[in-house]
């Protein structure tokens, strides 16, 4: 019998430590992940024609995840890691969910996410706001998004797992080179279930700068 996505991704964190080598390799690899995804939200944010490439491109990656994840439309969202381009929070307002909260730690950056929200005249369904995933308020939300420019992401899922309300949704979203620690932080909370996992790997998000979206649900 062939095991789940869910099963096979765990087996990773069985592995034997990671060298340094390869600490240095993943911390190279997000820095340069990370800076692709703050350039793609600038240039989304000041020019039409390149947002409506990046919905089409990278919508199509979130789409599939929020079907595989069953986000619902009843359902009341916190997105953490917003970005100036807040596409999360635009394609969820397509598939009708009732109310997104999309929260950032840098001013600027939820400043410009606000202008985008304005231009778009999704006020009402979309609210910036400047947050920490360190400690912001999470009890009233059905379904949390880690964005995986998130940092720092291990501290983040910690106060998520503790601080969120059953049966609340986790999505997290990591580079697939860093997704050990992940495992390790889902494996050391029991009331945490690891419900599917699935790999986006678009151009030119190819592997290992590709990403893999955890859903988790807490018990």
């Amino acid at each position: 019998m062939s095991k789940s996505p869910s099963e096979r991704s765990m087996k990773t964190s069985e592995r034997a430590p990671q060298s340094i080598v390869s600490r240095i390799a993943i911390f190279f690899i997000k820095k340069i992940s990370n800076y692709f995804w703050e350039i793609a939200d600038t240039w989304s944010y000041k020019n039409e024609k390149v947002a409506a490439y990046y919905n089409k491109s990278i919508g199509r990656e979130y789409k599939k995840e929020y079907e595989e994840c069953h986000i619902t439309p009843d359902s009341n969202v916190l997105h953490i890691g917003c970005g100036a381009y807040p596409l999360t929070e635009i394609m969820l307002t397509q598939y009708s969910v009732r109310k997104v909260v999309g929260i950032d730690k840098n001013r600027f950056t939820v400043q410009r996410a606000q202008e985008v929200i304005r231009r778009r005249h999704l006020e009402g369904k979309i609210f910036i706001e400047y947050g920490d995933g360190l400690n912001y308020p999470v009890k009233d939300f059905d379904a949390i998004i880690v964005s995986s420019c998130s940092l720092p992401k291990v501290q983040i899922l910690e106060y998520l797992f503790t601080a969120a309300k059953p049966p609340c949704q986790i999505i997290v979203r990591e580079v697939d080179i860093a997704t050990c620690d992940i495992l390790k932080s889902i494996e050391a909370h029991p009331d945490i279930k690891l419900e599917k996992c699935m790999r986006h790997n678009p151009f030119p998000f190819f592997e290992p700068t590709g990403w893999t979206t955890y859903c988790l649900r807490k018990q």
